[in-house]
């Protein structure tokens, strides 16, 4: 069987951590009942939540360096050794904003963050861009020359889309002269990974980057192992096996995955002061500068979220 089976034990706690929430604690027996087979019937654990993501790719080097090596400028060699850091940054003191970052790394020649990002913000762009530059301040200590700073690459996985003037799976960033577009240097890039881009059907063959889209966006649907990936797929794919899992992780992943639902709720339910006019406002900017390059409005509306008889007002 693919899905996890509980004992009348197990139950009773995952029931516990249900009604540890708000959101589920009114819930009847048998509708806590289907939220719970739903979460463990699943053949794969779902590559979106913190905790699995974390599990896999904070774990297992080999499927890291697989993955760094799809997205990460292309080497001779390409990466064959990485070590892990604390993904909570020490370089803060007092008041400072804290920062947990899911995976850190780094190679003899890099610094690298991971991250996956289930839910938008109007502070998103900023928070990666902090989350970079504390990785460039953490590097020097008293005494050493700039010459020693690596560069920082931070690729974020995000089940969102944000607003872009281009459609593409991949956006990477870097410091470069605004007219003439040279580069600065390697000393910050920033890759944001949107995986509600990636739209193929099973018959199609996938690039590198793509068979990761596929596998993190569609990890939970899989009834078995998907088709369009490559063999070398199959030890990542073995270690995401719910059932596989021991006990305690499938626990974890559980919390984890209540967490999530409730995040969500409460992200859906409270808005920031100002976000959703500020949201609207940066849409219709955009809009208007799409219409006036002459994009036609089928377009406009499917990459700014609008509705036609809005786009066709501007």
């Amino acid at each position: 069987m693919n899905n996890v089976t509980l004992t009348p034990e197990q139950r009773e706690r995952y029931f516990a951590i249900l009604d540890q929430y708000n959101q589920f604690r009114t819930l009847s027996r048998e509708e806590k009942e289907d939220l719970i087979v739903r979460i463990t019937s699943s053949r794969y654990i779902d590559l979106l939540c913190d905790w699995a993501f974390k599990h896999v790719f904070g774990n297992n080097k080999q499927h890291l360096m697989m993955l760094l090596n799809d997205f990460l400028p292309v080497r001779i060699t390409g990466i064959d050794k990485i070590e892990y850091d604390p993904n909570e940054s020490d370089i803060f003191k007092g008041g400072d904003r804290q920062v947990i970052m899911d995976v850190i790394c780094h190679t003899d020649t890099e610094q690298i963050i991971v991250e996956m990002q289930k839910s938008n913000s109007n502070e998103f762009r900023n928070r990666m861009a902090y989350y970079g530059g504390s990785m460039i301040a953490r590097q020097l200590k008293r005494g050493d020359k700039y010459g020693k700073l690596k560069p920082v690459y931070v690729i974020c996985f995000m089940n969102f889309r944000l607003i872009h003037q281009t459609d593409q799976l991949v956006y990477r960033y870097q410091l470069r002269e605004r007219d003439s577009q040279e580069l600065y240097g390697d000393q910050l890039s920033i890759y944001l990974c949107e995986l509600p881009r990636f739209a193929k059907s099973q018959e199609e063959s996938l690039t590198p980057e793509e068979e990761w889209f596929e596998i993190l966006q569609n990890m939970t649907i899989f009834a078995s192992r998907p088709l369009n990936v490559g063999k070398r797929f199959d030890s990542l794919l073995n270690d995401c096996r719910q059932n596989l899992l021991e006990v305690e992780e499938q626990e974890q992943y559980f919390s984890a995955m209540i967490s999530e639902h409730e995040k969500q709720s409460i992200a859906a339910a409270y808005k920031e002061e100002g976000f959703r006019e500020g949201m609207e406002k940066t849409k219709i900017d955009m809009a208007k500068a799409m219409k006036l390059k002459g994009l036609s409005e089928e377009v406009i509306c499917e990459i700014c979220g609008l509705d036609k008889e809005t786009v066709a007002k501007l």
